[in-house]
């Protein structure tokens, strides 16, 4: 590949904006980066303005694994020390104003990522948890708040995004800078870039910000359903806060192979391509709920941030719940308490299984920090009341703004608002309890007519078909009946003979619901000769998670129909992910006599999309097509051993996982350690490690 060289500027301005003053507060740093494309390599100088306040013995600036050139220190060479973690000065500053300088280079392995290359390059990073640092010297400690100011140079033609306002923009030649600027200060693992090629359009909130959305040049026909509400529930976020969005502006910018579904990086949310989808895909998965949450994250976390792990529910549980409140003012009152229900369901389960699930913990799983996190705060506002909970979130984040808080901090606002709710009991029996309160949980949503009624077909499961048919069917029948609840009456269906229940797939068959004929699509393991020209029609379904299942069934238990099924959805692709496309090419080549001709030309696409030039899901997909067509097909080799340097920690695992698995094969254990010479530095050492413990 051509050597491309990137220049960005950074420009931080830093503030400590704690109620007291630090011994050291740095104030302002200007940032220099060039990238040497080609070798991925970081070529830095950084300034910093600090103010000593008090006498200190030593000042640290988080560097990870990175080549100090140089350091200045009010203008002179000072002693410091450098451990690969830590630029660490015990001298050469004074009380009052200092200025510091590092030049640097590195080749970070965590936190800024390449993804595909050419027209199709990527540029992003990923700062959550202490990361950031290992690609500009920056603090890991959430409490050092800072405002940045970036300039990046980069190849015209590419779009280069970072937090804060586009302050200025400049074509020289074939080089552009890009100049953003920010007002208020934020944590270090806030910082983002983002470069690549996209389209932009933007709307306007009703107070006045301007809200960006990105998409790539090839998707321009799915933002409409990709972006569906998002006004909408910026609009809402700002009004149920009670606090003015604080950062300027708003982006939402979607990247290849992230390894998460978002990340609420200060004015400017980075989130997974696989939630860019048509009107086909939003039936089956959307952006709405990452959206809502990445964007309540503006407040709770980027302007309000944790002090200290155990309160990382303060982050993750109050945006997962108001992420949960702005679906609320789309979707509606029913589909807010279902959602609950899920959840109640989810952290049931997690607590069953796990040790850490108290919402209080400097270790807690996942779903206990954002789901059970956000069921703590519902509770809560039950039992103070709406009002006075909005009264607390709305003081909290005045009085905590850009700056950071504790769990005791918010208690505390409780307290202020709603003297006679006992925190303390509140903090004993919900934040520190690994259980869950589930029976008091479900009481308080059991009225919900869509749960209500979702209940009272759940407890006829255990009933005889005979006994419980015409009840269910007078509610799959009716109008009124949430969609939820029918699902339930579908998947009663499963093991019930299809002459019993013929006259239920009949009415499923009749429904305008995509959910509702999916979980008949799911629940059919044995296609009946007498419903098999309507199975057919669900292909059609607006739905490609239906579209699959059936495809996979009708080739399965078909084989009349095979070549003409091949033919009908020869055209399918899916998801961004190539499912329906990896199992189109994955059947044609399983059946006989179909395009013999061809067949050399198909396996050569399918395993095109194993290559790193895509992203992991279709490499994924298509491998355990290879796979299934030969379960130990060679060519699969160099992609597994590929996928064990990969950013995303899913990916490494499916390698790891198959390479021990292929193992058990004396054969397969040679080769790979006869391919250990052959392969690039990385991925020897990969593999070489991987291979000591087989």
């Amino acid at each position: 590949m051509k050597q491309t060289i990137l220049a960005v500027s950074v420009l931080f301005v830093m503030n400590c904006w704690s109620q007291t003053k630090p011994k050291v507060d740095f104030t302002t740093a200007n940032a220099s980066i060039k990238f040497d494309i080609a070798e991925h390599l970081i070529l830095g100088d950084i300034t910093y303005q600090f103010t000593v306040n008090e006498a200190t013995d030593t000042i640290k600036i988080d560097a990870k694994n990175m080549m100090i050139q140089g350091l200045k220190l009010n203008g002179q060479t000072p002693k410091y020390h450098y451990n690969k973690n830590q630029i660490i000065f015990t001298q050469g500053y004074n009380v009052g104003e200092n200025t510091v300088s590092i030049s640097y280079k590195t080749n970070p392995k965590q936190a800024l990522y390449y993804v595909g290359s050419g027209t199709d390059l990527q540029i992003w990073t990923q700062g959550q948890g202490k990361y950031t640092s290992h690609w500009l010297p920056s603090f890991d400690d959430y409490n050092e708040k800072v405002i940045f100011n970036t300039k990046i140079t980069f190849e015209t033609g590419y779009d280069v995004l970072s937090n804060g306002l586009l302050d200025a923009k400049t074509v020289s030649g074939k080089q552009t800078t890009w100049s953003y600027k920010m007002t208020k200060p934020m944590s270090s693992y806030l910082v983002m870039m983002a470069i690549g090629k996209f389209d932009k359009k933007t709307e306007k909130s009703a107070s006045g910000i301007t809200i960006e959305n990105y998409i790539r040049p090839i998707d321009a026909s799915k933002y409409a359903t990709t972006y569906q509400h998002t006004k909408k529930m910026f609009d809402f976020l700002e009004k149920q806060t009670g606090f003015v969005y604080p950062w300027q502006i708003y982006r939402n910018i979607p990247v290849e192979d992230f390894m998460y579904g978002g990340m609420e990086n200060t004015s400017s949310t980075i989130f997974n391509s696989d939630y860019v989808v048509d009107n086909i895909g939003f039936n089956d998965k959307t952006f709405v709920n990452v959206n809502a949450h990445e964007m309540a994250h503006q407040w709770f976390g980027n302007l309000v941030t944790a002090k200290t792990n155990q309160d990382h529910w303060l982050q993750e549980g109050f945006a997962t719940y108001y992420a949960l409140l702005a679906e609320r003012e789309v979707y509606g009152v029913d589909y807010f308490y279902w959602k609950l229900y899920e959840m109640a369901e989810l952290i049931t389960k997690d607590a069953k299984e796990n040790k850490n699930t108290a919402v209080f913990s400097e270790k807690a799983t996942t779903v206990t920090y954002y789901q059970k996190g956000a069921w703590m705060l519902f509770y809560l506002s039950s039992q103070i009341g709406e009002a006075n909970f909005n009264t607390v979130v709305k003081n909290y984040l005045q009085k905590y703004a850009f700056s950071n808080a504790t769990t005791q901090d918010f208690l505390n606002e409780v307290k202020a608002v709603s003297p006679n709710f006992n925190t303390d009991n509140y903090k004993r029996n919900w934040l520190e309890n690994k259980a869950f309160n589930t029976k008091d949980a479900l009481f308080l949503i059991e009225n919900s007519p869509l749960v209500k009624s979702y209940f009272e077909v759940l407890a006829l499961q255990s009933k005889g078909f005979e006994v419980k048919k015409e009840t269910l069917l007078k509610l799959l029948k009716d109008s009124n009946t949430p969609a939820n609840t029918k699902r339930e009456i579908v998947f009663q269906l499963h093991k019930v003979p299809y002459a019993d229940a013929k006259e239920f797939y009949q009415t499923v068959m009749q429904s305008n619901d995509v959910k509702v004929r999916q979980a008949l699509a799911q629940i059919i393991s044995e296609i009946p000769t007498e419903f098999l020209e309507d199975y057919k029609l669900l292909l059609n379904d607006n739905s490609y998670i239906t579209r699959e299942i059936v495809f996979k069934n009708l080739w399965l238990q078909n084989e009349a129909f095979r070549p003409t099924l091949l033919d009908q959805t020869e055209t399918w692709k899916g998801f961004n992910d190539n499912n329906l496309r990896i199992s189109w090419l994955m059947f044609a080549l399983s059946t006989q006599n179909y395009k013999n001709d061809k067949k050399a030309h198909l396996y050569s696409e399918l395993e095109n999309y194993a290559y790193n030039k895509y992203n992991s899901n279709i490499r994924t997909n298509a491998i355990n097509a290879m796979w299934y067509l030969n379960p130990y097909d060679s060519n699969t080799l160099p992609h597994l051993v590929n996928a064990l340097v990969h950013h995303n920690s899913r990916f490494q695992k499916f390698g790891k996982d198959a390479i021990i698995r292929l193992c058990e094969k004396k054969e397969f254990k040679e080769h790979f350690k006869k391919l250990i010479p052959y392969l690039p530095q990385d991925e020897h050492d990969a593999l070489k490690k991987l291979m000591e413990t087989i």
